[in-house]
């Protein structure tokens, strides 16, 4: 069993590789020059999926993600900061911060810290074909700088590395519809001083869309983690509707609640939305 085991974790990660290249083969060789058009953005973020839009050249966009999650046996709570600058108008470097962590255990004590660091970069196709196809590679390494014996962090090193593939409808208000497909690397390289469970590797995918009404967004999105293939014991699975008001063309606000669906999943959580972007030379 753990050799069949073994061999589907190598098929897996050569999937992976195989996917992501040929991908990029593709996205290369589509009629379309690095962002041949302008391309709309009727809104910058989805709450649990990453989507494939840019930062401008000299353009800095802050993100706050408070969020509540209400597990088994806690309720959880996060204060996630994200600074994403562009580099060009199709790479941008990509900052996270978890920022105030919260636990409330039903067995044990209170405990609340600092989280998490994130460092990335992202590059983008943007208006690939007849110009509504849209297609993005992304990466995001994960360093365990939070509390570990609390319980609070895993004090695992992560590298993500995703996959976007999107389509506009501009014959329905711009609305989009998305896939995202990724892998997570897992180290545990800070272990606590009670010990820790074996790490295993992950694989991610969300699929979801928007629809813009006026100066609002309503969002859709079907989110999955899952390592039970590598050992582990998560089959993450949330259905999460979600709604996006834009003050301006520089901020926005919203509010999503992601619904478990699978045993190991959080039976709910509530995600908070607050953005603002804006270009260097406008200070």
């Amino acid at each position: 069993m753990h050799g069949m085991l073994q061999l589907f974790n190598i098929r897996c990660y050569f999937f992976l590789l195989f996917f992501t290249g040929l991908s990029l083969f593709y996205s290369l060789r589509l009629e379309a020059g690095e962002n041949a058009r302008e391309v709309p953005q009727p809104i910058q973020e989805m709450f649990q999926s990453n989507l494939v839009y840019p930062q401008e050249e000299d353009e800095i966009q802050f993100t706050f993600f408070p969020s509540f999650r209400q597990g088994d046996s806690a309720k959880r709570a996060r204060t996630l900061l994200e600074i994403e600058y562009g580099i060009t108008d199709a790479f941008q470097l990509i900052f996270e911060w978890d920022g105030l962590l919260y636990k409330e255990p039903d067995n044990g004590p209170t405990v609340s810290g600092p989280g998490n660091l994130e460092l990335g970069a992202q590059y983008s196709w943007m208006a690939l074909g007849d110009g509504n196809t849209h297609f993005s590679l992304g990466t995001l390494v994960e360093i365990p700088t939070g509390p570990v014996d609390n319980g609070l962090t895993e004090g695992s090193l992560e590298w993500s590395q995703f996959a976007i593939l999107a389509r506009d409808f501009p014959q329905w208000n711009q609305s989009q519809l998305f896939v995202e497909f990724g892998f997570n690397w897992v180290d545990r390289v800070r272990t606590p001083s009670g010990g820790a469970s074996p790490t295993a590797h992950d694989l991610f995918w969300n699929v979801g869309g928007f629809f813009p009404i006026g100066p609002w967004r309503g969002t859709l999105e079907i989110n999955g983690r899952n390592n039970q293939w590598d050992g582990g014991e998560n089959d993450d699975v949330f259905l999460t509707p979600g709604v996006i008001y834009k003050l301006s063309r520089e901020w926005e606000i919203g509010v999503a609640v992601p619904v478990g669906l699978t045993p190991s999943s959080d039976s709910y959580r509530i995600v908070g939305y607050l953005m603002w972007e804006f270009e260097l030379d406008e200070l």
